[in-house]
């Protein structure tokens, strides 16, 4: 997801600086350190800069948002993906919505596309031991491959060298990116509950197809 927002939201900046929560899931974790070093490396961005708020302070301007989302779920009737989306776009003028696929509801969207990173990027990167003590991390193109290293604000300076071989993604040089990931869809079990359990809850018999189909295998033993 963070590919698909520089790609198609990117403005043609150079210095990026984010900020982020404590999830290690999600934000502090070895694949997104590494995505991050693939991008100086392969000319798409020059620096960045990656900063993690202290323990205590988990709520930024982008919670706030969220938070309009979640007012106007909760006084909506939803019963497709569409309204759902809907719901998004029509919870403020600052929120758009990116849906999981190609859907007529948003407007100039493009698809996401989810690729297989994780197992890409650790071909030619290291992952960086203890990264949850860190808070502050940087990335140069005048030093490829390494991480200029904080574990507070006033904490001394440390760069670690995670580059494993020579690249072959730079300015110039044409490469593959990593092989797509074709989201599985729901299993046949998910699909009858839905179907048994919850189509009767939907009013309307064209969104009762739409959420709720039968399915085209019968029921497992």
């Amino acid at each position: 997801m963070l590919d698909h927002f520089f790609t198609h939201h990117g403005v043609g900046e150079k210095y990026a600086c984010l900020t982020a929560d404590n999830c290690v899931g999600q934000n502090k974790n070895n694949a997104v350190l590494q995505y991050l070093l693939y991008r100086v490396l392969a000319g798409l961005h020059d620096n960045i800069e990656l900063s993690f708020m202290i323990v205590g302070h988990t709520k930024f301007a982008p919670d706030g948002y969220f938070g309009l989302i979640r007012r106007r779920y909760r006084r909506s009737n939803i019963y497709t993906y569409d309204d759902l989306v809907q719901t998004v776009i029509d919870s403020s003028e600052h929120n758009d919505c990116q849906a999981a696929g190609n859907h007529e509801t948003v407007n100039n969207s493009e698809q996401l596309i989810y690729r297989n990173w994780s197992t890409w990027l650790l071909k030619f990167f290291k992952k960086l031991p203890e990264i949850t003590s860190y808070r502050h991390f940087k990335i140069s193109k005048n030093k490829p491959g390494v991480v200029l290293l904080k574990k507070n604000i006033d904490a001394e300076e440390s760069e670690v060298l995670l580059l494993k071989r020579d690249v072959p993604f730079g300015k110039n040089k044409a490469f593959r990116l990593p092989s797509k990931i074709k989201p599985s869809g729901l299993s046949l079990e998910r699909q009858w509950y839905l179907h048994d359990k919850i189509r009767v809850h939907i009013p309307n018999d064209q969104d009762k197809d739409r959420t709720c189909p039968k399915p085209a295998k019968s029921k497992s033993k």
